[in-house]
């Protein structure tokens, strides 16, 4: 998903590279980013909305049953929270003006959101459930931009956090006057991807292009699934997603698969603890998933696959032809902690990286590799990769540690190939 303000859109889409950015961009490719993580992360701030009672886009039942549970589950973990339900574009641009005072001198900003949402020409939008959106000129005068929250956020915190449980369709297909009885309106396109360039983590409720259902008990899937894992001391936030898809994918028999990018700079945890703790058991399913079970014998039947591609190429990048290497191991268009990059470009980071060592060496730790499907043909790998650099110059100190980085994949006729890269601190 992109959510670019305006005034700043073009600037965030650009491929400009100044030296200092350049060599975050690196870091971000070998999953290198050496920053410490603070003990405390100081006030934490969330804005939580949920809107379900439209005017002319039908109802929806569960999206205020879902931020007032998330609401008082992070105020549990320690969050101040301003919230706010079933708001016309007034109150919530005032609920957003609230939020962005409070986040003066805070560690962490959350947005969470439950409702209809759309994308409209690579812009995302919440949608005030007195908007009127039957002709898309109405659409800045009706609608609120969820860019410029993110953008409110990343300008005051340090860690911005946003959840999405809604529709990801372009409701102009089909008027939004029509009854809507899901978060999906079904019409032809899904939202536009962030551009997310700082200390974000954005998580969607279903993955891009796919529908985002409203639930049968008191909550969505999503909101349900968040509910349970969010305040488990020790978890990291990439962890928690994982449990939060699998008991989402499990109870809505694989229609329902959430979905998330990120550019965090350092591990976070909701619930800060020591050490592994022990995974709750898994959620009941609806029923019995056949598929859900079949997807997984499947992707876990090319995990020795994944693993050799990552031993052999991603860890053995080629120096001396760049522009090989990353049709190696990179899709046309890969996203590097949120920010897409042609192969030309993230050709030329590779090898300025690396012109600075003198030698080095990458490897991936036995037993680390965990490989989760996400459809057909893709799957997410995660695992902790060890580094060791020596620089050319002698005076520089030696750069070496663990990280654990976590890939989106795709698999194409030549193998597998990378489409998103983050990475964490070990």
């Amino acid at each position: 998903m992109h959510f670019k303000s305006v005034g700043i859109a073009g600037v965030r889409g650009a491929m400009i590279f100044p030296m200092g950015r350049l060599a975050i961009l690196a870091w971000a490719f070998l999953g290198l980013l050496l920053l410490r993580a603070d003990a405390e992360p100081g006030r934490r701030v969330a804005l939580v909305i949920g809107n379900g009672t439209y005017a002319e886009a039908g109802t929806l039942a569960n999206p205020v049953n879902d931020a007032l549970d998330i609401a008082d589950k992070l105020r549990s973990i320690g969050f101040e929270v301003i919230e706010g339900n079933d708001l016309g574009k007034r109150e919530l641009e005032r609920s957003i003006g609230e939020f962005s005072d409070a986040l003066e001198g805070a560690g962490v900003g959350l947005f969470y959101y439950a409702g209809h949402g759309l994308q409209v020409d690579g812009r995302n939008y919440i949608v005030p459930v007195d908007a009127r959106l039957d002709m898309p000129v109405k659409l800045q005068l009706e609608a609120v931009p969820i860019d410029e929250v993110l953008d409110i956020m990343e300008q005051q915190t340090k860690v911005s956090l946003v959840f999405l449980d809604a529709c990801r369709n372009n409701p102009f297909a089909r008027s939004l006057s029509r009854t809507a009885t899901t978060r999906s309106a079904k019409a032809l396109a899904g939202l536009a991807q962030f551009d997310s360039t700082r200390g974000s983590f954005i998580a969607f409720s279903t993955a891009p292009g796919a529908v985002a259902m409203d639930g049968s008990g008191r909550n969505s899937p999503f909101a349900k699934a968040l509910l349970r894992h969010i305040a488990e001391p020790g978890q990291s936030i990439n962890d928690m997603m994982i449990a939060v898809r699998r008991d989402v994918v499990s109870q809505t028999r694989e229609a329902q698969r959430p979905w998330e990018q990120g550019s965090l700079l350092e591990r976070f945890e909701f619930v800060p603890g020591k050490g592994p703790v022990k995974a709750p058991e898994p959620a009941a399913a609806a029923a019995p998933s056949t598929q859900v079970a079949a997807l997984e014998r499947s992707v876990g039947d090319d995990k020795s696959a994944i693993e050799k591609f990552l031993r052999d190429d991603y860890l053995s990048p080629d120096v001396k032809d760049m522009r090989a290497d990353v049709k190696r191991l990179y899709g046309p268009s890969a996203t590097i902690f949120g920010t897409p990059y042609d192969p030309e470009t993230l050709a030329k980071v590779k090898s300025d990286w690396f012109a600075q060592w003198a030698s080095w060496s990458l490897g991936l730790d036995p037993g680390s590799l965990e490989v989760t499907p996400h459809g057909e043909g893709s799957a997410q790998a995660v695992f902790a990769m060890s580094y060791d650099y020596t620089p050319k110059d002698k005076s520089a100190a030696r750069v070496a540690g663990k990280a654990r980085v976590t890939l989106e994949l795709i698999k194409t006729d030549k193998g597998w190939r990378i489409v998103s890269e983050t990475s964490q601190p070990m």
